[in-house]
């Protein structure tokens, strides 16, 4: 029987794929080319961490004392632990790669909605053999950055956008501004020279919602060097180019506007847990050094 054939398998590209964060409508077009390259990736990554230790894993990278995870599933607990251990897994797993995984979804959703030829050509079970042949993250992520060279650079000079796109917000001083995304124009080219998925339809419905605000940080001369998602007031995401972690110089400028408007943590919003990690890590950063009024009890 094939590892893929596993009881669990479907249970665990579910988990990731509501990890991802992307609208239905976005997701579905591309569900099968997610779960045949970063589920795969993500479902054979857990195998070779349970071929050491099926309970606990340790946060990856060069530690002296690593953090641990527990993530069997909490059997004693009763009730459906599969849910629980997949839900963790996927978790865990999108905090520490979701940088790279959002880089290659923006890539699938772009090779599907532009029909690249690379898709045609399958192997005996369908899946694109361009995705099959890439064994790990890195080479997704190397294939993806290649596939949206061209297409990033086209896009930027055929997007224009009007005096209602986007919208002064504040100024970050050191002739650096936050401007206000207010269209899927702006939202569009944004991604498209940022390369991250912003462009690409998952944020588009949150243009209507008053309390989510898609900003972005320029430059001098009018470019963007990244992208601050705030919803309800809490900061869930700031993202360069690529969706590396913004500079630190970048992030003392965008503190000034988070102690200005109020912004807030997103892991002290209401009902959040303690070890939930549904935000970007350089939230925290941002807010560090704010005023003590700034911060939730």
């Amino acid at each position: 029987m094939s590892k893929y054939d596993h009881e669990e398998f479907r249970k665990a590209l579910f988990h990731l794929a509501c990890e991802l964060d992307m609208p239905d409508r976005v997701l579905q077009p591309v569900r099968h080319l997610v779960d045949c390259s970063l589920g795969r990736i993500f479902w054979n990554d857990w195998l070779r961490s349970d071929a050491v230790d099926p309970d606990w894993v340790p946060t990856p990278g060069d530690h002296d004392d690593p953090d641990w995870h527990r993530v069997d599933g909490w059997p004693e607990m009763g009730g459906n632990h599969r849910y629980r251990k997949w839900s963790r897994r996927a978790q865990l797993w999108m905090q520490w790669h979701s940088v790279d995984a959002w880089h290659v979804a923006d890539w699938l959703i772009t090779a599907q909605s532009d029909g690249h030829a690379w898709l045609a050509n399958v192997d005996e079970q369908g899946y694109p053999k361009k995705l099959m042949k890439c064994g790990s993250l890195d080479r997704l992520v190397h294939e993806a950055s290649k596939g949206l060279r061209y297409r990033n650079a086209r896009l930027a000079r055929d997007v224009v956008l009007g005096p209602t796109d986007e919208y002064f917000i504040h100024d970050l001083g050191a002739g650096h501004t936050l401007v206000q995304l207010r269209s899927r124009a702006a939202l569009r080219k944004e991604g498209t020279l940022l390369r991250h998925c912003i462009g690409q339809g998952s944020y588009d419905d949150f243009l209507d919602d008053h309390d989510v605000v898609l900003a972005s940080v320029r430059d001098p001369d009018g470019d963007p060097l990244a992208t601050l998602e705030v919803r309800g007031g809490y900061i869930r995401q700031f993202r360069a180019r690529a969706n590396a972690e913004p500079s630190g110089a970048l992030k003392d400028l965008v503190a000034g506007a988070a102690d200005m408007f109020g912004w807030e943590d997103w892991r002290d919003r209401p009902g959040s847990r303690a070890d939930e990690q549904d935000y970007g890590p350089e939230a925290a950063l941002i807010l560090r050094d704010l005023p003590p009024a700034r911060r939730r009890g």
